[in-house]
């Protein structure tokens, strides 16, 4: 199951509020549902003409809009981690849990890094 981007978690809490299905909204402002779903999921990133087009289409006051905008931008900065298996989905799941927490030593895994790319 794909999780949603801050941005995605927004946008289907806003569409889902206004009873608006996927391929309805997806329809109204130009793009395909598969495309609309890829952004909600953050396989695809928006921009500020899709974002105006939403926002729009919703009928968005401006603190609404101002919400989804800076939900974008948040979504911006996540990373998408796309395992071969589920131990290295586990392994990246505990990586980013230690980052979250301050609780690697970056600097030494950079290193590690480093050092394993040099005997390749």
């Amino acid at each position: 199951m794909a999780s949603l981007s801050e941005f995605g978690k927004t946008l289907r809490k806003l569409r889902i509020d206004r009873e608006i299905m996927l391929k309805t909204m997806a329809d109204e402002i130009g793009v395909t549902s598969a495309y609309l779903s890829a952004v909600e999921t953050g396989k695809k990133s928006t921009n500020p003409s899709l974002i105006n087009k939403i926002s729009n289409y919703l009928q968005l006051d401006e603190e609404k809009s101002w919400e989804l905008t800076e939900a974008a931008s948040k979504s911006k900065n996540d990373i998408t981690v796309k395992p071969i298996n589920d131990y290295q989905a586990e392994l990246a799941l505990m990586f980013a849990r230690k980052m979250e927490n301050n609780s690697i030593d970056l600097q030494a895994f950079e290193n590690f890094l480093r050092n394993e790319a040099k005997g390749d």
